[in-house]
């Protein structure tokens, strides 16, 4: 293979895949509102964690991640990490349909999660998250690892993320 074949494949290959990565995700539909509708029947006195977590801090945890997503986050990863991992993170997740994280990683600077909050406060104040998280009319804050989202960026980003804890909770 000549120096031009391989630098244009070193460099197109990568470059296809991050594009199709990216057209397969935006083409794909998260249903937030039928999450809710879900969250909204749970038993929340009936859930157990099998994680590190305790369902009130889980719940706790997702509804400050999507408050964060109108109001702000307290700390931010480089913006180079936001416009490369960040986004490929994203994006691979969007396109695949889950999402895979440390689920006992605190968001960064947020205030610590409160252990007497019983289930079903946490609870309802995800569900009051996301409702305001849907209604948003607003502009929407960059997030912290994957930077400027659009509100459909947003929805699949908090649908997987909200998937991927709920594998950690059961009914009891």
């Amino acid at each position: 293979m000549n120096r031009r074949k391989f630098l244009l494949t070193a460099v197109g290959a990568p470059l296809a895949v991050a594009f199709g990565t990216k057209v397969v995700a935006m083409a794909r539909h998260y249903p937030l509102d039928e999450l809710l509708a879900q969250l909204k029947r749970l038993p929340a006195a009936k859930l157990t964690s099998h994680g590190n977590w305790s369902v009130s801090k889980v719940f706790q945890h997702l509804a400050q991640s999507i408050r964060y997503s109108r109001l702000g986050y307290p700390q931010a990863k480089s913006a180079l990490f936001q416009y490369t991992a960040g986004a490929a993170a994203l994006n691979v997740f969007s396109a695949s349909g889950t999402m895979s994280h440390p689920l006992d990683e605190p968001i960064p600077g947020a205030p610590k999660l409160v252990d007497a909050v019983p289930n079903d406060v946490a609870l309802a104040e995800l569900v009051t998250e996301i409702e305001l998280f849907i209604a948003w009319q607003g502009d929407l804050a960059p997030h912290f690892a994957y930077g400027n989202l659009t509100k459909a960026q947003y929805y699949s980003a908090h649908y997987l993320h909200v998937q991927n804890h709920l594998q950690e909770i059961t009914l009891s």
